[in-house]
């Protein structure tokens, strides 16, 4: 189960995804996805445990073969492949119908997104969507954001701008972990200057290689007896309170948006 051991907001973000890739499944009949800085896994956990066939790409060796165990029984059946390497290296050689990167653009300067988001135009399908999880907001800046390696948070300006200049459509976007994250955000900065203070002296490729697989106790990893709530029945009504939030977007610490080509 792709939930177990991980944080409230992340469990609620895949509540979410869950909701959009079947939608995007039964109208179009999307099959096959990309997900670029896959980590450990669970994101194409969903997908895969949902009816899709993918690859998963990451810089991060351990968050690779992290990934490999918890979805093995897909790679067996021939439905999923982990590639460790760089996005932009990596010669592909097919089209994917949903392109999918989890807290990904953030940590790329601007240099180099303009690069990236070509790649990504030229590998969606006719009709593809490219979906993306980002951190939100300049004004909550903090010490996560040193620690990973970010070069911002999102604004929906950054976003609209993101859709002009690469000729995308703006398919969808929300808000995201509404009121809950913002609730225990002083808490998740508390316990990441305890246990990561010291990466911050690292560098920036660095940074972006460690958060792929990341251990914070009580933020990124939980004792098993939490699986008792920290769990999407639990949660589910924090799911609901979330989608009535969705428009949030200049408060929320996570946005949530879907592109498309024009």
């Amino acid at each position: 189960m792709s939930w177990i051991g991980l944080s409230p907001g992340n469990i609620l973000q895949q509540l979410y995804l869950k909701e959009r890739i079947n939608f995007y499944k039964n109208k179009y009949h999307y099959k096959k996805f990309l997900e670029i800085g896959s980590g450990n896994g669970h994101i194409s956990y969903v997908l895969l445990n949902n009816g899709y066939k993918g690859v998963g790409i990451d810089l991060n060796n351990s968050a690779c073969l992290n990934n490999q165990k918890l979805n093995q029984k897909h790679i067996l059946l021939g439905n999923y492949q982990v590639i460790n390497n760089d996005f932009l290296s990596y010669p592909f050689k097919e089209k994917f119908d949903i392109i999918i990167a989890c807290m990904v653009i953030e940590h790329i300067p601007d240099n180099e997104l303009k690069e990236f988001l070509n790649k990504i135009k030229s590998l969606l399908s006719e009709n593809g969507t490219a979906i993306f999880f980002v951190p939100s907001n300049m004004r909550y800046w903090n010490i996560e954001d040193e620690i990973a390696g970010h070069i911002k948070r999102y604004e929906f300006k950054d976003i609209k701008n993101i859709c002009e200049e690469h000729k995308f459509s703006l398919a969808k976007i929300a808000a995201l972990n509404y009121p809950i994250s913002n609730v225990l955000f002083h808490l998740s900065n508390y316990l990441i200057k305890k246990h990561e203070s010291n990466i911050k002296n690292l560098s920036q490729k660095e940074k972006t290689i460690y958060t792929g697989n990341r251990n914070v106790p009580f933020k990124t990893t939980f004792p098993k007896i939490l699986n008792l709530i920290l769990n999407p029945i639990v949660l589910y009504p924090f799911h609901i309170l979330q989608k009535l939030f969705l428009n949030q977007l200049n408060h929320s610490l996570v946005l949530y948006f879907e592109i498309k080509n024009k």
